[in-house]
């Protein structure tokens, strides 16, 4: 994963862990918090030496699945979104990087 933290006006939008391991089979969670109110959150994942890649986009309150082993769910209340992979494999190595469309 990677720390994303971008200004623009008045938000403020940071990823954690910064970097993370997680060993073939087990999970993995990337967390995505946002200071202002937001239309809606996507999610994105990039390969080493490749552009990003579209996975999920959330409005309001809930969770969305894509492929079987990504999971995202969204609280606009805590102004939060968490990137849960299932069952890791060596192919999921990359960068899960959040972005925010404002109101």
């Amino acid at each position: 994963s990677l720390l994303f933290p971008v200004a623009s006006g008045q938000l403020f939008v940071e990823q954690s862990p910064e970097w993370r391991g997680v060993s073939e089979g087990q999970n993995g969670t990337v967390t995505c918090t946002y200071s202002s109110a937001i239309n809606s959150l996507h999610w994105y994942r990039q390969a080493p030496g490749e552009r990003p890649l579209f996975l999920l986009m959330l409005h309001g309150k809930g969770s969305e699945t894509q492929e079987p082993n990504f999971t995202a769910d969204h609280d606009p209340g805590q102004k939060r979104s968490s990137l849960h992979i299932r069952g890791c494999q060596l192919g999921d190595t990359a960068s899960y990087l959040c972005a925010v469309e404002t109101q």
